[in-house]
Order: C-alpha cells, then sequence, then structure tokens
C-alpha cells in the first residue's frame, strides 16, 4: 500500500531526528521541479550514521539540496556506495533474465575506459564507437548524435542495456562513473 508523503513539519522533525538543526531546513514546493524540495544550509558535523538517516528521510518523497559543497559531495558518495549492492543485484537480475550476464565486460585499467566502452557497446549489440564517449577521464557518458539518431523505444532499451551492463560490472569499482549530461550541454555540442 502507497502511503502518502509525510507533511512538511513531520519531514522537518524527522530531519532534526538526524542530528540537523531545524534552523538549517527549509522545506517548499519548486514549481520548475514540480516537486517537494528539501534545503539544508549546512548538515553539522557529517557521518555515515547522519547521512544513512538523511537519506532514509527523504527518500523517496522529497528532492534534497544541500548548499554546503562539500556536505553535498559526501551525501552523493555515501548514497552512491549504500545504493551500489541493490543496484548491482538489479543489474545482474536484468541482464541474467534476457541471457546477458556472462557477456559483462570487465573494466581493465591497463586497457582504459574506451576500451571497456567499446566493449559494453558490443555486449549491448551496439557497434563499438556509437553510443559512448568519454566524459573528463574518468567517466562515460552517451553521445549525443546517438540520442538523437535513435527513436525513443530503442534508445531507451539500448540505454537501459549499457547501464544495467555498466552496474552488472568492476567500473565503478576502479573509480570510473557512467554519467548523463544535460540537455544544454547537448545544444552546446551541437552549436560546435
Amino acid at each position: 500500500m502507497d502511503l502518502p508523503p509525510p507533511n512538511y513539519t513531520q519531514t522537518t522533525d524527522a530531519i532534526v531526528q538526524c542530528g540537523i538543526s531545524r534552523s538549517k531546513i527549509s522545506i517548499r514546493y519548486e514549481d520548475e521541479l514540480q516537486s517537494d524540495e528539501i534545503t539544508i544550509s549546512d548538515l553539522g558535523t557529517v557521518s555515515d550514521g547522519k547521512l544513512r538517516c538523511l537519506k532514509s528521510t527523504v527518500h523517496p518523497f522529497y528532492i534534497l539540496t544541500i548548499q554546503n559543497e562539500k556536505q553535498r559531495g559526501e551525501f552523493y558518495e555515501f548514497s552512491e556506495r549504500e545504493d551500489r549492492p541493490k543496484r548491482l543485484a538489479d543489474a545482474r537480475e536484468w541482464l541474467r533474465s534476457r541471457g546477458l550476464l556472462e557477456q559483462v565486460p570487465t573494466f581493465d585499467p591497463k586497457q582504459g575506459i574506451a576500451a571497456f566502452a567499446a566493449e559494453l557497446e558490443g555486449a549491448c549489440g551496439l557497434r563499438p564507437g556509437s553510443a559512448l564517449m568519454m566524459h573528463g577521464s574518468s567517466a562515460l557518458t552517451v553521445r549525443p548524435e546517438f540520442i538523437l539518431s535513435k527513436s525513443f523505444t530503442t534508445l531507451g532499451e539500448s540505454l537501459y542495456c549499457l547501464t544495467q551492463m555498466f552496474a552488472a560490472s568492476n567500473a565503478a569499482d576502479n573509480g570510473v562513473r557512467f554519467v548523463f549530461i544535460g540537455n544544454e550541454a547537448v545544444s552546446e555540442s551541437n552549436e560546435k
């Protein structure tokens, strides 16, 4: 049974129970996001326990904005660590159910990210070099031209395969990330 989200007072009280000062918390409906947004200006002393409490309090009902950049990074790194086992299990089950689990590539730092990207693409039935590109020195992203060249259905299936292959691989354990770039970056790359 789906329960309604807690009200703002209940949510604020729960965040305070995590050890975050009430004066640092604000909640409001954000029209642009079409969602309720919690903004926290300062978490205070950061610990895994505090981050776990905060994450369980806001998820899945709210968008969370942590204004302190260092603390925001700590929260998202913590969330990545905490969510990784479930993402790995879900990805492996999805791939297993499609007979693709044995095709998950292993990231080899000696071979590099480009070679790994080509293996991911091949495992998903895509031409190597057609869908993925490097983003910075340690991340992969989807080529804008790949997104623009596919129908929505075909694109969705291909992207899901790539993300599940990546999640089931050892790449994240080696510091490689799979990132999505916003529409602005796609527009900028098309203008160049």
